[in-house]
């Protein structure tokens, strides 16, 4: 068996791997896998995309027959229950892994601790090696998550280097390059649901459908913030919720019903929520429902109104900007983010762990992202 030295820089190995995955898993925690064989190691993975393979299933199937009889190495307990994929310990028996260490167990309380029995019963011997302090930070987002009752909330917006998501006049297409677009698409197969204010809806008539390689079988949730219920029934999101889940959160009351009525009679589902302080919809209510309903990772694509409000009252947890090597300029010309902002730069928000890439070929854009700091841990 390895040493206790070896344990440990296998484990430090895993998790420059898991964070790989960083903006690109969450809620998903983070996780890193090494197969390793007489000390070397043969094959490496990670957790790649939110929806996709976990990081066990990616070191196996890249070590192949290497597998059999070999060590495996994670930075967190296997899953051991079926979700957007099969139980990573299902792929581990299989595979005939003889060894499995895991630096943490899982703080999901339907899988903690239940994938070592699931091994141990299938004569697979199992080691948990403790927290060290490169994992529990690893996985302290994972773990608030699942004491938290909000979805994972990723912003994205796409905007000219001086700033602004649109002309004077209101032109906006297209801020962003093909290349960008193509990313929005793959964000939004990746998400649960993909979420917009009525005023993006009304300037935009967007589909918000995920359109990659002629199509996609897997949509996300549409989700419509309209306090008022007054989404035009003609708009395209409404003329196509039979063929793509639509849901519509507006604000409780007897005025909505006849415009709730038509809605829904198109196959939108119309939910009601209170009221924030500011006399518009809450917010931090309707995230609270779509996590209910089974909704963990939601890409919110604007506009400015809902990107202002799920900052001030810190409910996102990641932004993604898509700067364009345009200038536009007009005092009158709509940033991306609106609502009363912040007063000082001591109560700002500011973006932690950021990556900044071009993408396209050309350099057609400059994408910077990263954690939102200084929010909640409802």
């Amino acid at each position: 068996m390895p040493n206790s030295h070896n344990h440990a820089s296998l484990i430090e190995r895993a998790v420059i791997l898991a964070k790989r995955g960083t903006g690109l898993v969450e809620p998903n925690p983070r996780v890193g896998a090494l197969v390793v064989r007489q000390g070397e190691i043969v094959a490496e993975g990670w957790h790649r995309a939110y929806g996709g393979p976990h990081a066990e299933v990616m070191a196996l199937n890249a070590a192949g027959v290497k597998s059999r009889g070999a060590d495996l190495y994670l930075t967190l307990e296997p899953c051991s229950t079926h979700g957007k994929t099969e139980p990573c310990t299902d792929a581990i028996i299989a595979t005939g892994i003889r060894r499995v260490f895991y630096a943490m167990s899982d703080p999901n309380p339907v899988n903690g601790r239940r994938a070592k029995e699931v091994l141990l019963e299938a004569g697979i011997e199992v080691v948990e090696l403790g927290v060290t302090p490169a994992t529990e930070d690893l996985l302290k987002d994972f773990t608030a998550y699942m004491r938290g009752t909000l979805p994972w909330v990723l912003l994205k917006w796409a905007m000219t280097a001086d700033g602004k998501v649109a002309t004077a006049g209101g032109d906006a297409r297209w801020i962003s390059s093909e290349e960008s677009r193509a990313e929005v698409h793959v964000e939004r197969q990746r998400s649960d649901a993909v979420l917009v204010g009525r005023a993006t809806v009304k300037s935009d008539d967007p589909l918000l459908t995920a359109r990659m390689n002629g199509g996609s079988r897997r949509q996300p949730v549409r989700v419509v913030l309209d306090s008022g219920l007054h989404l035009d029934p003609a708009a395209k999101i409404v003329q196509t919720a039979s063929e793509v889940p639509t849901w519509v959160f507006h604000c409780a009351g007897p005025e909505a019903d006849d415009r709730r009525h038509t809605l829904e009679a198109f196959g939108v589902r119309t939910l009601a929520v209170g009221k924030g302080e500011d006399g518009r919809l809450n917010p931090c209510e309707a995230l609270q429902l779509l996590r209910r309903e089974g909704l963990h990772r939601i890409f919110v694509e604007g506009g400015p109104t809902v990107h202002g409000a799920l900052l001030s009252q810190g409910l996102a947890d990641w932004a993604r900007v898509y700067i364009s090597p345009l200038l536009v300029g007009g005092m009158t010309a709509p940033g991306p983010v609106a609502g009363p902002g912040f007063a000082t730069l001591d109560l700002a928000v500011w973006l932690k762990d950021v990556h900044v890439r071009v993408v396209g070929d050309h350099g057609s854009d400059l994408v910077m992202e990263g954690r939102i700091g200084n929010h909640r841990e409802a």
